[in-house]
């Protein structure tokens, strides 16, 4: 009998079926359909139904530029919600993380993962905008956030005369009101549940962040304290209607220092004075205040407003130059000269004797 042979192709061999791997795969699945309805099912009982143990309420703060991951932390952490991760699980598969609205919002502890969401979503914020003008004094900040409801406003002015964090807002001499100029103009999306600290707080850290290593290193090679530094852009911003006309007054003041000569700038007396004039008078300029330029040389106390960002680049960028007087025309502008007989040249032509 002969034996037959059957010569290798070159194709690899088929695997042969197996009952009992087509039974290992369908075990497997069922275990992992089984072990997807549990998570589920746990997962729609936290989203639906869990709750905190905590009953009382919590403001919670969602950034404009916070992650899924950042506002679910902050929802646990505050007692919100009880799982972060569940929270973040949900936002992927309802694909709502998206539609979470930036904000400050006043929440209950306890709620669902559902409810949370819904919240989020809802954009009901529990906080104000408020826009601080460049200039501004403390009095004037704090009228813009009673205006706005703020519930710390009522004692602000108190706060900020008191609390004063940052280092380098104390200068040689004392001052009535730590906070004045070293609370940055800007608009804040202020919690209507803020206490005046929290609010000062908020404002402390605008300024901080503002003034940048470079701009803090641009002081030093001015041989200018960040004191200094923002004490004559109060005075910058107060004086110069035009934004062109900032770096020219900036030099007269640094001018001025440099040679000993008094600031006599008007806009210290206003703040002296407390209310603000239409026009100041000789007897004005007499007034016995540290902050009177006229009257005392040099740099006064602290900063008399909030300065903006390009009155302090206006104070960084001058020089002392060739002019020590300027006057202002009807228009707002300015006009530099270099002599007090020019100064009063120019006064009586705008003005009249």
């Amino acid at each position: 009998m002969q034996e037959e042979k059957k010569e290798n192709s070159g194709e690899p061999e088929k695997e042969s079926f197996s009952w009992k791997n087509l039974g290992r795969r369908k075990l497997s699945v069922l275990l992992g359909g089984i072990a997807f309805l549990i998570l589920l099912t746990a997962g729609l009982y936290f989203y639906a139904f869990d709750r905190v143990g905590l009953h009382g309420t919590a403001l919670v703060d969602v950034p404009k530029n916070a992650t899924g991951r950042d506002i679910a932390d902050t929802l646990e952490k505050k007692g919100v919600i009880r799982s972060s991760t569940l929270f973040r699980l949900y936002s992927r598969i309802l694909g709502s993380g998206k539609s979470l609205q930036s904000g400050t919002y006043k929440m209950k502890q306890g709620l669902t993962i559902k409810k949370a969401m819904m919240e989020l979503r809802s954009g009901k914020t529990e906080s104000v905008l408020v826009t601080v003008p460049e200039g501004y004094t403390v009095h004037q900040i704090a009228s813009l956030l009673q205006e706005a409801g703020v519930k710390g406003a009522g004692d602000f002015e108190g706060e900020a005369a008191s609390y004063g964090p940052l280092k380098y807002q104390y200068g040689p001499l004392p001052v009535t009101v730590k906070a004045e100029g070293f609370l940055f103009p800007d608009t804040y999306n202020v919690p209507k549940e803020y206490t005046a600290r929290q609010i000062c707080d908020m404002m402390y850290k605008r300024t901080d962040a503002m003034l940048t290593p470079d701009i803090r290193q641009r002081a030093k090679a001015k041989h200018l304290t960040l004191h200094a530094l923002v004490t004559l852009a109060s005075m910058v911003e107060r004086e110069a209607r035009f934004k062109e006309d900032q770096v020219p007054i900036a030099s007269v003041m640094l001018k001025r220092l440099e040679i000993g000569m008094p600031l006599q700038i008007d806009a210290t007396i206003q703040y002296a004075l407390g209310s603000p004039k239409e026009e100041l008078t000789i007897a004005d300029t007499k007034i016995d205040s540290p902050y009177n330029t006229y009257t005392h040389k040099g740099l006064p106390p602290g900063p008399i407003g909030s300065p903006g960002m390009d009155a302090i680049e206006a104070v960084l960028d001058a020089e002392p130059g060739e002019y020590l007087y300027y006057v202002a025309q009807p228009d707002g502008h300015h006009i530099f000269t270099k002599s007090y007989e020019e100064h009063q040249a120019e006064t009586e032509n705008i003005y009249g004797k």
